[in-house]
């Protein structure tokens, strides 16, 4: 049976971190399934060549450089292509949703792995890997004129570049239409946390990450011993519910801490 959203509910998702959405038939998409793509976003990678001249990142490391985001929003609700279009022109966010079933054949070679010995020179284990030989990918992009565009792997793979073409018209039988079915009001803040405790806090993930590159380790003495003590990100939402405000963050070390 499904159970009719309703706001104690979509709070309780909302710090649970799980997502839900009710399509227009009554049934919900798979919430496991769905959860993991929501956490899954990201706007863009940087190739490494271009990283180098934007990055204070040694050159050696080959690492594409992505911003992820967190949607703090519980619960949604199916509609329309035409609807998702006039939504997003008012500026409500959309979610665009879509399945990709897919099997590899066997007389397929298998994707290269590493052998027995190797992996327990890398890991330390040397359990057998499973295969899988079949799967569902659940591909997500999220399109809203204040934040910006983002998507998970999945959808950059199997659907069109231009994540707003399914709006503009054409047959997306393939797409399932989301917004908001309750949100509650957030504020986003992205901060540094120097190695004495000090926190700053910036506009925008980029300016954090970039203070964030050039601030120092320290070395902290405790009698006999030292230890090395890091800066820290905490990128975190700011959501007023029901029943008080929360700090959820996305990069930190507390979660779902609640603010007095």
């Amino acid at each position: 049976m499904t159970v009719p959203f309703t706001e104690r509910l979509s709070e309780r998702w909302l710090l649970e971190r799980t997502y839900h959405a009710q399509l227009r038939h009554g049934k919900e998409l798979p919430v496991s399934g769905f959860t993991r793509a929501m956490k899954q976003l990201n706007d863009f990678d940087v190739p490494p060549s271009r990283q180098s001249s934007t990055s204070k990142l040694v050159e050696r490391i080959p690492l594409k450089k992505s911003t992820n985001f967190y949607v703090p929003l519980s619960t949604w609700k199916e509609i329309s292509q035409g609807e998702a279009s006039t939504s997003f022109q008012q500026g409500i966010p959309v979610l665009l949703f879509g399945e990709h079933a897919w099997k590899h054949s066997q007389n397929t070679s298998p994707a290269w792995s590493a052998s027995k010995n190797m992996r327990a020179i890398i890991s330390g284990r040397v359990e057998e890997q499973a295969h899988e030989v079949s799967g569902t990918d659940y591909a997500v992009c999220y399109l809203d004129l204040q934040r910006g565009t983002f998507s998970n792997t999945a959808w950059k793979a199997w659907f069109a570049s231009d994540a707003a073409a399914p709006l503009e018209g054409g047959d997306r039988s393939d797409i399932i239409f989301l917004v908001p079915s309750m949100q509650f009001p957030y504020t986003t803040h992205y901060t540094v946390i120097t190695a004495d405790g000090q926190v700053y806090e910036y506009a925008t993930s980029a300016e954090a990450f970039q203070r964030f590159l050039t601030l120092p380790l320290q070395e902290v003495s405790s009698g006999s011993q030292a230890e090395t003590v890091c800066p820290q990100f905490s990128y975190y939402h700011e959501v007023t519910c029901p029943s008080g405000i929360y700090r959820l963050e996305f990069f930190g070390q507390h979660m779902d801490e609640e603010l007095t």
